[in-house]
């Protein structure tokens, strides 16, 4: 092989840096000090809001009295449950990711026509992501914390399997 001639593979000869045919690999561009290079397909996509992150941070800080009794009962049981999770545009204010089972504890301020409206776009738009809503009044939690514990529970356990009946096999009479 002589000087001039481009081997394909760089570690037999060719220069570094080059991409194996004789052209060099450009280098990204750099605006500000920063390299700008696009995510690579196989990158995980965001699932939430920019701003979802802080705000849930925030939340977690200033749980309503409601939000602290259930999160102290159901934080006992070691479920899985995170609080105030961020999905998409929303928070969650408990959600358990296995079972796709989001947890919305809803203030005397949800019986509003305007918050119904939103509550309802809320749950329609995480119904298509597959969750299930389960909504209880802020009123019951203070009131029957173990009925609502109960609620959550059943939710989350699998249904039992239908058995097929039996046929009197194995029955002694």
């Amino acid at each position: 092989m002589t000087e001039n001639e481009q081997s394909p593979f760089p570690l037999d000869g060719g220069r570094a840096g080059d991409g194996g045919d004789g052209s060099a690999i450009s280098k990204p561009e750099v605006k500000r000090g920063i390299a700008a290079i696009s995510a690579p397909e196989w990158a995980p996509k965001k699932r939430h809001a920019a701003y979802a992150t802080p705000r849930s941070r925030r939340l977690r800080q200033d749980m309503t009295v409601g939000e602290g009794l259930l999160w102290e009962a159901l934080r006992k049981l070691k479920l899985g449950i995170r609080r105030q999770a961020p999905i998409g545009p929303y928070i969650a204010d408990f959600i358990q990711h296995s079972a796709k089972l989001v947890i919305k504890i809803d203030g005397y301020y949800h019986a509003l026509p305007e918050r119904k409206i939103a509550d309802a776009a809320r749950d329609e738009w995480l119904n298509r992501q597959g969750c299930r809503v389960l909504r209880v009044s802020d009123r019951d939690v203070h009131n029957d914390l173990g009925k609502i514990v109960a609620r959550i529970l059943a939710e989350l356990s699998p249904p039992s399997p239908a058995l097929p009946p039996s046929r009197g096999k194995g029955v002694d009479i």
